[in-house]
């Protein structure tokens, strides 16, 4: 039985964004093993990942507890001693590394005379198209170090698939992202009036809805600012997420005297449910890998208005799934969604259209692709 490791610094890695990883390894009769931090977070966080850890052992995977550390290379020094004590120990026959410090610290912690076939797939890298000089300068550079260590780099978006391809075509593969649940999204039932009550917001609104972390990066005050410049008192935007800058973006919502039409509904375990009641999907990162969130958006049968990015791209054509517009684009994003607040055949029809094209992002086909990747390696 071939021995592997999955690698990822914060277990949620591994219980949102690997399940057709782990799926694919039992298909192929592997000896599963996992590492990451299960021990960081606050009290809420430590309990879920205690459950979680508990979860992948009672189905027969191994977990390894690395002190893996955000944000700093130096904090990491003990995370890439653990990993080279690991990977000398278990000598597994494969090594799978995940996002860009699962990378980084990998490639620090491998040795030459260990046998494993190395696997990296780095979920969106930092450096990308429009990004900053010191992106480029900096990230590429480490980015295009940590692929030629590997013996297969997994892009799920197209613009990094022609990157590493660039690098080494013989190493560069691609998957459909990391694979959706649909059924969960498609069987969700909910009361619309009932879930919308619970939120303050009226059964007749119209609802726009964003799902991600409450950072710089996902970029929501311009989907804000966008609602504040519409005359209409009936629109309501919905968040799903936490992150740092909630104060910040509270302040903008009163400045803006939009406090009583946006809800900030902090992180929820009931997307399925809320993506019901929405009627238009907004996404304005600056950058993605390939987001998860609006491929759920999609499933949930939701027209999109997204930023004209990688990843965004992979899944939304301008005028079809639904909009396209710049990032920083207030009114780009203010006339795509009074267009589509304005069209309700246009909605229907950018919805079925999301609700077709994500077939091809189902984990079902994603474990598929995975196991092929993986069966060349183990049987070498």
């Amino acid at each position: 039985m071939k021995k592997v490791l999955l690698l990822a610094p914060m277990s949620s890695v591994h219980e949102r964004f690997n399940i057709a990883n782990i799926n694919a390894l039992k298909a192929s009769k592997c000896e599963i093993h996992i590492a990451a931090n299960f021990e960081t977070g606050d009290i809420e966080t430590l309990e879920h990942n205690r459950i979680y850890k508990e979860k992948l052992q009672n189905e027969g995977i191994v977990t390894h507890q690395i002190p893996f550390e955000r944000g700093s290379l130096i904090k990491n020094i003990q995370a890439i001693r653990c990993c080279r004590r690991l990977f000398k120990k278990e000598n597994f026959d494969m090594i799978h590394c995940h996002t860009e410090t699962g990378g980084l610290i990998t490639s620090l912690a491998m040795s030459k005379r260990l046998k494993a076939k190395f696997f990296y797939t780095p979920h969106g890298m930092s450096f990308y198209k429009g990004s900053s000089l010191k992106s480029r300068m900096v990230y590429r550079p480490i980015e295009k170090w940590i692929c030629g260590k590997m013996d297969a780099n997994l892009a799920i978006n197209q613009e990094e698939f022609a990157v590493l391809g660039k690098w080494n075509s013989t190493t560069a593969k691609f998957i459909h992202g990391i694979g959706l649940n649909l059924q969960s999204i498609i069987n969700a039932r909910v009361d619309k009036a009932e879930k919308r009550s619970e939120f303050g917001i009226p059964e007749d609104a119209f609802l726009i809805l964003s799902i991600g972390e409450l950072n710089s990066n996902k970029n929501h005050q311009t989907i804000i600012q966008a609602i504040s410049e519409i005359d209409n008192p009936n629109i309501y935007y919905l968040i799903c997420g936490e992150g740092p800058l909630k104060n910040k973006l509270e302040d903008v919502c009163c400045s803006l005297h939009m406090s009583d039409k946006v809800i900030f509904a902090g992180y929820r375990r009931d997307i399925p449910e809320i993506l019901k009641i929405a009627d238009v999907f907004t996404f304005p990162s600056y950058h993605e890998g390939l987001p998860v969130s609006m491929m759920e958006a999609m499933a949930a049968g939701l027209p999109v208005v997204c930023s004209d990015i990688r990843g965004n791209i992979d899944l939304i054509e301008d005028c079809k799934g639904g909009l396209l517009c710049s990032a920083d684009d207030v009114n780009g994003f203010k006339e795509a969604v009074l267009k589509l607040h304005n069209d309700s055949d246009l909605r229907r029809r950018c919805g079925q259209i999301n609700s077709l094209a994500i077939d091809e992002f189902t984990i079902e086909k994603v474990q598929k692709e995975l196991e092929a990747v993986y069966l060349i390696a183990l049987e070498e």
